[in-house]
């Protein structure tokens, strides 16, 4: 059929777009077939010589001539086929070896670049590589079927917690799963003999759970179905540790009798080294099958299960989300269940409390990305004109090439390819290298752990390199293809100018003061905060001895095993109760002990918070409640912690049983929340309370302050912002306990003593998490001390930075104008004037950044200084002698040498040379 002649261009165009997709997909077959066609022709020119009577071997060589160079129509053919531009951008191996030759050549821009780059391109990976961390599978999960099932508050952003109803009802109901399994960890005391018990980190599961984990133990065998049945042998696996520091690695050890708790157990099984599920637990006993309950009374668990075959986590999502779960029996039940969503979710997810998307689905997290993606900028543009320094004294090699036929494609692809070599040594020296501390240094004694969970592995992986060599191409990019872009921009006429000297725009400028803008900021920040750390030791016990006092936590188990069912209340309650008069009067009998008490948190340790509204103050919709932290505390604590009441009166027995609830506030409270007015008599709500007892039917409508006392170390970090709440309890209304000991002697050795007392009244009573209060800190703390180790690294680069870039650019500038400095001085230019000549720019730019930095760092570190117990006058002062600094060692540092150059030039030799 004839085709209409508007159809013409338009087939054309198809036929192309056709020739040059199959060039590029089957690149290696058309050469081949191109080579092919070329000799078949010459072949046949020399066929019809032989034929017309020339010798065969004239022939082909004849032929050959007619037919011209095989490369040139090689190269006219890709041309046909639009592959012009694929050959200009293409890079050759010649580029690899002319790459390597630059690092050489130019050792001090080369040092500079790969620091930057080495710095910079591992903090750019860092935040995908925690995330990545965080979402990977568990040991021994290969192929990533293992997810965790749990509730999800979108009011409070948080984990609500599953029971063991829950976690009966989808068993029963869930299809997407091939299994589920059941556990909790709490903490045990275990003992082989007659020595005294220790307490272990243990876990309960449910016999299914080592299936789902897929792992084999290294002795016997694992804890199965039959173990957590009703009325089944006590059995319990133990874990690689525990089996050498406590068993000696006996090999008889299974069907050994030891004591965890007061009950006899056999060991049936050792697991592997590796094998430290939940986190870092070492022994594993059955969860029970009594342990079963309602769904407002069951006990609370964690869930985790293996994706049937060709389910995805998505379909699994899917059926949760449209199963209907029984109602809870009471209205705040019911509200509840209505507020929160299951979710299917990975297990590192459940462990850390992330919401379902990870780290990336946190605002706060976005945005360290992106400053972290601004750093690696900042490196790639400090490149870039290191870059641009170097190549601007080749102006003439690539006038030159360009006047020899070079394509301006071609000369960005060559500059690309070295700046790619250059960036993927950086990459690869700093990955490793981060690698390498990663696996030497104890990353969880620096997050303030005993030690990273077993499943949280930090070392590179194949997905970090791929990732690593991505963002090498971008820093190649940035820093190669834009100065190359701006360099092969200027006409040729332009490059050929024999003394031209290398000239930096307003950008290379304007990237110099920003370096020294930054550094003195973040110097002047880093040093300020570490001051600050310093000084905290001081100001964070707020009248509290907290170096004379033992922190323990003591944990009664409250596993099946026990005489009593978990809903059972008033008998739980009760033996609790007894346990802990015994043991406060027990210790507080001890010689050296001053004073006992009891709380479920301690002064310097992470108080939970809540948010709370004043009655008569945030009746208001359109006044958001402020949220506060607080602390269950035993009537006796602020007389045991040696605390004086600023105002009010302190808690009575009846305070803690009556169900008319009363709360003591500390200065923070009233000052931020109450506005400094008098407390004593205001009623207030707490909109989310789970109640002082941890039973919501306790829970009273509204609090009456009945008392004042100090901010107790409630935020280590800013006294003044730590409001708190106490709330009055009863002994036996919490598990675990926090037991503060005042001791007139070094507060550890008391440590035994507790172990001893805690065992002879119950030997359910676990001792664990042994501290000095005065040594205990925050996570504020811990943030605190990122931020400035942050700030300081971030410091270190900039500064050096700033300094290389100055050091490399005057060095290539004395380099390139070393006739007009021989010039300037046989025409009788004085040293102070050559110095001038060459440095004016350069000190120019130092002292511009020098000027944008000091206002910028003096704002910060008074704010800083407002916040702590630092005065904003003396924080002034720092900032000026932080600002001084930096612009004088910077601009010794950079200019340095590059002085001692240009003092050295003698007319005679400068012309010599340049001749």
């Amino acid at each position: 059929m004839n085709r209409p002649k508007t159809w013409a261009p338009i087939a054309a165009l198809s036929a192309r777009v056709r020739s040059l997709g199959r060039s590029l997909t089957a690149r290696t077959e058309t050469e081949r077939e191109t080579r092919e066609e070329f000799e078949h022709h010459i072949s046949l020119r020399a066929a019809h010589l032989v034929n017309e009577g020339m010798p065969a071997s004239t022939a082909e060589k004849q032929a050959r001539m007619e037919f011209g160079h095989i490369e040139s129509h090689r190269a006219d053919a890709r041309v046909a086929r639009g592959l012009r531009r694929v050959d200009q951008l293409r890079v050759s191996w010649i580029d690899v070896k002319l790459g390597v030759r630059m690092l050489v050549k130019y050792p001090v821009l080369s040092i500079a670049s790969v620091f930057a780059l080495a710095v910079g391109i591992p903090i750019g990976l860092a935040p995908g590589h925690l995330a990545n961390a965080l979402n990977a599978p568990l040991p021994g999960d290969r192929d990533n079927r293992v997810r965790a099932i749990r509730y999800w508050d979108p009011a409070t952003q948080g984990i609500a917690a599953t029971s063991y109803g829950d976690f009966d009802v989808w068993s029963r109901s869930v299809s997407s799963f091939s299994s589920l399994a059941a556990f909790r960890a709490i903490t045990l005391n275990v003992s082989s003999g007659p020595e005294r018990a220790e307490p272990v980190a243990s876990t309960q599961v449910t016999g299914s759970a080592f299936e789902i984990l897929g792992v084999v133990p290294q002795l016997g065998r694992t804890l199965n179905a039959t173990d957590a049945s009703r009325g089944a042998p006590d059995v319990a696996v133990i874990g690689h540790r525990l089996w050498v520091s406590r068993f000696n690695s006996d090999a008889r050890i299974i069907g050994r009798n030891i004591r965890i708790g007061g009950t006899l157990t056999t060991v049936v099984g050792v697991m592997p080294d590796a094998f430290r599920f939940p986190s870092n637990e070492q022994l594993w006993i059955p969860l029970r099958d009594e342990f079963a309950g309602s769904l407002e009374s069951g006990i609370s668990v964690q869930i985790l299960g293996r994706l049937a075959d060709d389910v995805s986590p998505e379909r699994a999502q899917a059926e949760l989300q449209n199963i209907r779960m029984p109602l809870a029996g009471d209205a705040a039940g019911i509200t509840r269940q209505h507020r929160v969503r299951a979710e299917v979710v990975p297990f590192g997810l459940l462990s850390m409390g992330l919401p379902r998307g990870g780290l990336a689905a946190l605002p706060e997290f976005r945005l360290v990305q992106v400053l972290m993606f601004a750093l690696v900028l900042v490196a790639c543009g400090n490149v870039a004109m290191l870059v641009f320094a170097r190549t601007a004294t080749r102006f003439r090699e690539i006038a030159i090439r360009t006047a020899l036929g070079a394509s301006r494609s071609r000369i960005v692809s060559q500059i690309f390819a070295e700046t790619f070599i250059l960036s993927a040594l950086s990459a690869a020296l700093g990955v490793f290298t981060v690698d390498w501390l990663l696996r030497h240094v104890n990353v969880a004694s620096i997050a303030g752990l005993s030690a990273m969970p077993y499943w949280l592995t930090l070392n590179v992986t194949g997905a970090t390199i791929v990732n690593a060599v991505v963002l090498a191409t971008v820093c190649a990019t940035v820093a190669g293809v834009f100065p190359a872009i701006r360099i092969t921009g200027r006409a040729i006429n332009q490059n050929i100018r024999a003394f031209s000297g290398v000239r930096f725009g307003k950008l290379t400028g304007a990237l110099v003061v920003a370096d020294i803008a930054v550094a003195v900021i973040a110097v002047g920040l880093s040093l300020t905060i570490v001051q600050q750390m310093l000084n905290l030791r001081a100001r964070q016990t707020a009248g509290i001895p907290a170096a004379e006092y033992l922190a323990v936590e003591i944990r009664m188990s409250d596993d099946a095993r026990a005489n009593y069912r978990d809903d059972d209340r008033a008998e739980l309650t009760a033996r609790r109760a007894t346990a802990q008069r015994a043991l406060v009067t027990a210790l507080a009998a001890e010689p050296g002990v001053t004073s006992v008490t009891v709380a479920d948190v301690l002064p310097l340790m992470e108080h939970r918070s809540q948010p709370v509204e004043v009655e008569g103050v945030s009746d208001s919709t359109s006044v958001s409640p402020k949220w506060v932290r607080s602390a269950s505390v035993d009537v006796d604590y602020f007389r045991a912690l040696g605390q004086t009441m600023i105002a009010g009166r302190e808690f009575t027995r009846t305070d803690a049983e009556s169900a008319h609830g009363t709360i003591i506030v500390n200065v923070p409270f009233v000052n931020r929340v109450l506005g400094g007015k008098n407390p004593i008599g205001v009623r207030v709500r707490f909109p989310r309370n789970r109640s002082r007892a941890g039973n919501a039917s306790l829970a009273a409508s509204t609090y009456e302050i009945v008392g004042v006392v100090p901010h107790l170390g409630v935020n280590m970090v800013n006294a003044e912002h730590g409001e708190a709440v106490y709330f009055p309890v009863s002994p036996g209304q919490l598990n675990p306990i926090q037991v503060a000991l005042h001791v007139s002697a070094s507060p550890m050795s008391m440590l035994p003593r507790v172990r001893e007392i805690a065992s002879a009244i119950d030997p359910d009573l676990a001792v664990s998490r042994p501290a000095v209060l005065g040594e205990l800190r925050q996570s504020d703390w811990y943030l605190t001390l990122g931020i400035g180790g942050a700030l300081t690294l971030l410091a270190i680069v900039l500064v050096a930075l700033a300094t290389s870039g100055l050091f490399a650019m005057l060095s290539l500038s004395v380099s390139e104008r070393t006739r007009e400095i021989g010039i300037r001085a046989a025409l009788g230019a004085t040293r102070q004037v050559l110095v001038l000549t060459i440095l004016r720019k350069s000190l120019v730019q130092i002292g511009i950044g020098a000027l944008i930095g000091f206002p910028v760092a003096t704002y910060l570190n008074v704010a800083v200084a407002v916040e702590s117990d630092a005065s904003p006058f003396k924080a002034f002062l720092v900032a000026t002698a932080l600002s001084t600094g930096i612009v004088v060692v910077v601009s010794v540092l950079s200019c340095l040498v590059p002085t001692r150059r240009v003092l050295a030039v003698q007319a005679t030799e400068a012309m010599r040379a340049e001749a």
